[in-house]
Formats: structure tokens, sequence, C-alpha cells
């Protein structure tokens, strides 16, 4: 009879910690949604910008750098959302972090084109 009623209280403290597991999974759902809907604004963010570079490569023969800079940067945050998107990370992409560094590498202007 006593190991019936430890067998219940147990049982349900592990349902109880299975019930809490899965709030979790499903709060990370609605974040993955959330992150999905931003990630399209993202891309099509970065396709303006890569027209708009087109366009100041054949007036200018150069890229416009502040550009270069938010593009770069633009990159690592969809980066880091597809890395959130398909669970390789835990971290969350900004807002719930800081935004990426829009760090470019060393490359002179002329080599990114």
């Amino acid at each position: 009879m006593r190991q019936d009623l430890e067998d219940e209280l147990f049982g349900q403290e592990k349902t109880t910690e299975k019930s809490w597991k899965q709030f979790g999974i499903w709060k990370r759902g609605l974040v993955m949604l959330f992150f999905a809907f931003i990630s399209g604004f993202v891309r099509f963010f970065i396709s303006l910008i890569a027209i708009f570079q087109f366009i100041t490569l054949l007036f200018t023969n150069k890229p416009n750098r502040p550009l270069l800079k938010l593009g770069q940067s633009l990159n690592t945050y969809t980066y880091q959302i597809n890395q959130f998107l398909t669970i390789n990370t835990e971290q969350y992409p900004f807002p719930f972090t800081d935004w990426p560094d829009s760090a470019i590498s060393r490359m002179p202007p002329s080599e990114h084109v």
C-alpha cells in the first residue's frame, strides 16, 4: 500500500517536471516563430542593400562603406537567427542579446567587389 502511494506521489512529480519541460519547448516554439518572421524582414532588407550597393558600384566604382558594415552585421544576425531556428544554439538572437558586431574582414574595399 505504501509503495503504491510513493509511486503515485513520485509519478506526479515526474509528470509535473515533464510538463514544465514541455512548457519550455512551447515557449521556444513561439520564439522560433517570432524569429522566422523577423528573418524574412532581415533578408528583404539585405536584398535592398545589395541592390543599392550595386547601383553605388555602377556610379562610383566602389561600394558604400557604411552599407558594408550594415550588411555584415545583418548577415551575422541572419546567421544567429538560423543557428537558433535549427536548434544549433540555445542563445536567443537580438533583441534578447546584444546586436552582432559589424566588423568587416580586413580586405581593402576593392577586394570586396
